[in-house]
């Protein structure tokens, strides 16, 4: 079921964002839920962060002021959770 939610995966990000305190931009977030074990592809990462944003889980952020190097598909945005 491909429009099941990944409970698993969004529980986390949800971890791994409280671990670091303070925002975390999205590339970075990724790597951090892969090293723990999440076999993940950045496409589904997004999904299940977004997912998460859209119930209010996470709040989103674009930075506008460095340049944009991070890898595709991920762009210029730092999540954290919302308490």
């Amino acid at each position: 079921m491909a429009n099941t939610p990944d409970v698993a995966l969004e529980t986390e990000i949800l971890e791994a964002l409280r671990r670091a305190g303070e925002p975390v931009r999205e590339a970075a977030l990724y790597e951090r839920v892969v090293a723990r074990g999440s076999d993940a592809t950045p496409e589904h990462f997004l999904a299940a962060a977004a997912r998460l944003e859209t119930l209010g889980h996470l709040h989103l952020t674009v930075d506008h002021d460095t340049p944009a190097r991070d890898p595709e598909p991920f762009e210029p945005r730092y999540l954290r959770v919302v308490r």
